[in-house]
């Protein structure tokens, strides 16, 4: 190789030296391995890992489904969540404890056949504890990039003595959170075909007050 044919090259952002091109070609933004590591850490930032905590509920079908329709357009990963109060041990709370268990496991279970119709491998996790708390608990120590989560099942009598589950992740968590209404449209999740060009005869097109071209025409003695 011809050392007079080439040029070194230095890293735009930190000026340390790269090494030698030839003269013809052209780097329009050369990096260093450590400001190049820096910068896809930079670009690649984004919403990796969407939480969304499930039952059997309309509204967590609609965040289900709003989860579904963000992972497959930035291709972020699912991970179903689902918290069990705590129960004490001994009768008669063992038998409520068995239909706590199932009705999670239910819940998980319809979230993910859901998930696999719409051609996603989604993970879960079945905590323990207040559902409330356990969410931001779950999220922040997982380092989730988003929440997603339908308002709370509870009617609005039971919002008000109790609290809505979705209002205090909302206002507890440092992480986004995507609240869904049960009334929000349904999102498609496989993309629209193009529209077919219309083969009807088009409508004779007016100008001015309504008039119609050939009458306008004739209004100003044009052939």
């Amino acid at each position: 190789m011809n050392i007079y044919n080439t040029k070194q090259v230095k890293c735009s952002v930190c000026g340390k030296f790269i090494g030698e091109v030839d003269l013809g070609s052209t780097l329009i933004f050369p990096l260093c391995s450590g400001c190049n590591k820096k910068q896809k850490n930079v670009i690649h930032k984004g919403i990796d890992k969407i939480l969304v905590p499930v039952d059997l509920t309309k509204k967590s079908a609609k965040a289900l489904d709003t989860a579904i329709y963000l992972s497959k357009h930035l291709g972020a990963s699912i991970t179903l969540m689902k918290a069990m109060p705590g129960v004490k041990s001994g009768t008669p709370y063992d038998d409520m404890s068995g239909k706590i268990r199932a009705h999670t496991e239910e819940s998980i279970k319809q979230a993910k056949i859901y998930c696999e119709n719409k051609n996603v491998v989604a993970n879960h996790r079945i905590v323990r504890g207040d559902e409330a708390e356990m969410i931001v608990k779950v999220a922040k120590k997982s380092k989730y990039d988003l929440i997603i989560m339908g308002s709370s099942g509870k009617g609005p009598i039971k919002e008000v003595v109790f609290g809505s589950i979705s209002n205090y992740v909302m206002h507890a968590s440092d992480i986004p959170v995507l609240i869904v209404k049960e009334k929000s449209s349904n999102l498609g999740t496989k993309i629209s075909k193009f529209r077919k060009k219309s083969t009807a005869k088009k409508k004779l097109q007016r100008h001015g007050d309504g008039i119609p071209f050939y009458k306008m025409k004739q209004k100003a003695g044009m052939k």
